[in-house]
């Protein structure tokens, strides 16, 4: 692996720590919410959650990958980070 995807995938968890982060203060969120809003939140969560789980095997993809597959597997990592940050920024507009 050259440096440039160390750094590459270094940045990447960091982005994808941070899009963490927003979850656990969206599910916080959630507790403080009642009844039908409560209930959407957490409906909500759940699928971001899988998301997150998604951008994370991707992560771990990507450190695994051979030179050849890098950069495919780099452009999978980038539209699952890219639709986890739209559904966590969705989901923030929505329940504010």
């Amino acid at each position: 692996m050259t440096d440039t995807q160390s750094e590459y995938i270094a940045k990447a968890k960091e982005n994808l720590d941070l899009l963490n982060a927003k979850l656990v203060e969206l599910e916080a969120r959630a507790n403080e919410k009642t009844g039908d809003a409560r209930r959407e939140l957490k409906a909500k969560l759940s699928g971001i959650r899988e998301s997150k789980d998604h951008a994370e095997r991707r992560l771990e993809e990507l450190r695994l990958a051979s030179k050849p597959a890098w950069n495919d597997v780099k452009q999978g990592l980038e539209q699952a980070r890219k639709s986890l940050s739209e559904s966590i920024d969705r989901a923030s507009e929505r329940f504010q």
